[in-house]
């Protein structure tokens, strides 16, 4: 059975806090998803945006916008959206699809 992509974060999530506890609140979710109209027009008036990346890294004075996706997964329009928006800002984005590649973006980010 494939792994959802709740699952799949939270793979990634625990890892890091394990292996990086000094670093622990600096990888954190952004919690855009509504489960209703009425709390996703609240959401929205407190300021939350379509498309933002699953996780954001801060790590000395960057931050790094990560999207988690399923072998078989895809970005919306509006996660298209936003990754050109934060491009354009000079912020790095990410689209993930296993546990692998998120170990070594983060060594990655981490060694530079």
């Amino acid at each position: 059975m494939a792994q959802s992509e709740a699952a799949f974060q939270q793979e990634c999530v625990i890892w890091f806090h394990n292996t990086y506890p000094n670093l622990r609140g600096l990888l954190f979710m952004v919690n855009n998803n509504s489960s209703s109209k009425r709390e996703g027009a609240f959401k929205k008036a407190l300021g939350l945006v379509a498309g933002v990346s699953d996780l954001i890294f801060l790590y000395e004075c960057k931050a790094h916008c990560i999207e988690l996706k399923t072998p078989n997964g895809y970005q919306s329009t509006d996660q298209l959206c936003w990754e050109d928006l934060v491009y354009k800002q000079g912020i790095d984005y990410y689209v993930i699809n296993s546990i692998a590649k998120f170990k070594n973006l983060i060594i990655k980010i981490i060694e530079e």
